[in-house]
């Protein structure tokens, strides 16, 4: 229900896919107006949104939203109804319900090897050339992919109490969700790999 027709209009971009705001910039579009606005500080390089348990900055709102999600509360509101696994943002349980395909359009053209994100092939490629374009911004190492940077970042230059992913059994903390994960089964003697 809507109070005006304005209103309403606006909502039936969400059903039609209409997006009549245009950044002049880079030609995205947007069905709202203060979605546009939004965008345009990423071209400004402009961070008007502070986190408040560390220094990252944000662009927009929706980052920062995110950042607090992962990174400090660690609340997991997106559940697979597949296999039970919880998400922090929508966008990670939709790229995970992939993985319940097992579909690999995008393929190497150096080994064969196959992806399921073209993202995921790009860094793979880099891997090939030697590209290190994840540069660390506390040392001098770079990396060929952003995961194995957070990786390095975590362990390296971020203190131990601080990491993402700490044990409900123990004292123990982790970089990743994976190992955090496997850190858990020890705990309750899971053993979900056999022959």
């Amino acid at each position: 229900m809507f109070y005006g027709n304005n209103s309403l209009k606006t909502h039936m971009r969400v059903h039609t896919g209409e997006k009549p705001f245009s950044c002049a910039i880079c030609d995205k579009k947007f069905p709202r107006k203060c979605n546009l606005q939004a965008h345009l500080t990423v071209h400004s390089g402009e961070k008007p949104w502070s986190c408040s348990k560390c220094p990252k900055k944000f662009t927009q709102k929706s980052g920062l939203n995110t950042h607090t999600r992962r990174m400090h509360s660690k609340e997991l509101a997106y559940l697979c109804e597949l296999c039970g696994k919880m998400f922090v943002t929508k966008a990670e349980k939709d790229q995970h319900l992939k993985s319940h395909l097992n579909e690999k359009p995008h393929r190497c053209c150096t080994c064969g090897r196959r992806f399921k994100r073209l993202e995921s092939l790009r860094y793979h490629l880099n891997a090939h050339d030697g590209i290190n374009e994840f540069k660390c911004s506390k040392c001098d190492l770079a990396f060929t992919n952003p995961s194995k940077l957070k990786t390095h970042y975590l362990k390296k230059h971020v203190e131990p109490n601080e990491r993402p992913f700490d044990s409900i059994f123990c004292s123990k903390n982790f970089v990743s969700r994976a190992a955090y994960e496997s850190h858990l089964r020890s705990h309750v003697r899971e053993k979900p790999f056999f022959l």
